[in-house]
């Protein structure tokens, strides 16, 4: 899939897609200037050859963190079970931050923003060690409220089902 580019673009090939400011990454192509890609090296908290985490840049919670694949995923949406494995890493990895820093439980909260909710085209969890900083800064992680928020549980009980083979429509 590219981003922010015409369909024009595919049918001119991979020449011009480079040109364009793309790149390819493990069999996708990838934007060249995501943030995410490279990570904020001034915020990252963990790295390893899969994965990053760093802090939000904006942090609405007393913690908050996000974990992003090194490789380039766009939004849940397009999620299939194939993905099952990395998103279940994915929220491991981000309860153990959170559990290291002090929060678990009810004071831990872990999901996606679903499109067009989300900021940046590139798959993240938020990782929230609550409280949150203001009754505000909850509203885009509640789960139903204006749909914006879908906890990272739901998600992977959603794609474990495997049917349909991708995340719902709901999302």
């Amino acid at each position: 899939m590219f981003y922010g580019r015409s369909t024009a673009l595919i049918a001119a090939g991979a020449v011009a897609v480079l040109i364009a400011g793309y790149s390819i990454m493990g069999g996708q192509q990838r934007p060249k200037h995501c943030v995410f890609c490279s990570g904020p090296l001034d915020r990252i908290v963990y790295e390893d050859a899969d994965f990053l985490a760093f802090h939000d840049i904006k942090p609405d919670a007393e913690l908050h963190l996000l974990v992003v694949p090194r490789e380039h995923y766009g939004t849940i949406k397009e999620m299939t079970i194939a993905e099952l494995p990395m998103i279940t890493r994915m929220h491991e990895l981000g309860q153990r931050l959170l559990e290291e820093r002090g929060y678990a439980g009810d004071m831990a909260r872990f999901g996606f923003h679903r499109p067009p909710f989300n900021s940046i085209h590139h798959l993240h969890l938020h990782c929230l060690g609550l409280p949150f900083r203001s009754r505000r800064a909850a509203i885009p992680f509640t789960e139903g409220v204006r749909a914006w928020f879908v906890p990272a549980e739901r998600l992977i009980n959603d794609l474990s089902k495997g049917q349909p083979d991708h995340v719902p429509d709901s999302y």
